[in-house]
């Protein structure tokens, strides 16, 4: 299940990526934590470990804030590039995560066609 889709910020590949509103609801409980480890797979299969905090403010923002900025240099992310974070619900192992980058030349037809999914 597509999770959602988003095109990165020059602050998301340079420091931090801040998920779009309405995540915390897709993502583990944190029950009282302010933060958590989400490990999420790539599209070759590789395991990365984000560590996720909650931003207080009116509407509360989740961000991920270690172990992403590793993850963009290693796929060479740029500002105007992107992602899908998909949730697959296994009655026996919980939750998976899987992460699909694309390019900033392939993001229009990307995102339109995985937005149709969501």
């Amino acid at each position: 299940m597509v999770l959602f889709v988003k095109i990165l910020t020059k602050i998301d590949v340079e420091r931090t990526l801040s998920l779009p509103d309405g995540c915390l609801q897709a993502l583990p409980e944190y029950r009282g934590s302010h933060g958590k480890e989400l490990q999420v797979k790539d599209d070759v299969g590789i395991l990365w470990n984000f560590r996720c905090m909650i931003r207080a403010g009116v509407v509360p923002k989740l961000d991920i804030v270690s172990g992403w900025i590793q993850f963009v240099r290693f796929k060479q992310l740029n500002s105007g590039d992107g992602f899908v974070l998909y949730r697959d619900d296994d009655t026996l192992t919980g939750a998976r995560y899987k992460i699909e980058v694309f390019r900033s030349h392939e993001s229009s037809s990307f995102v339109h066609q995985k937005t149709d999914l969501a």
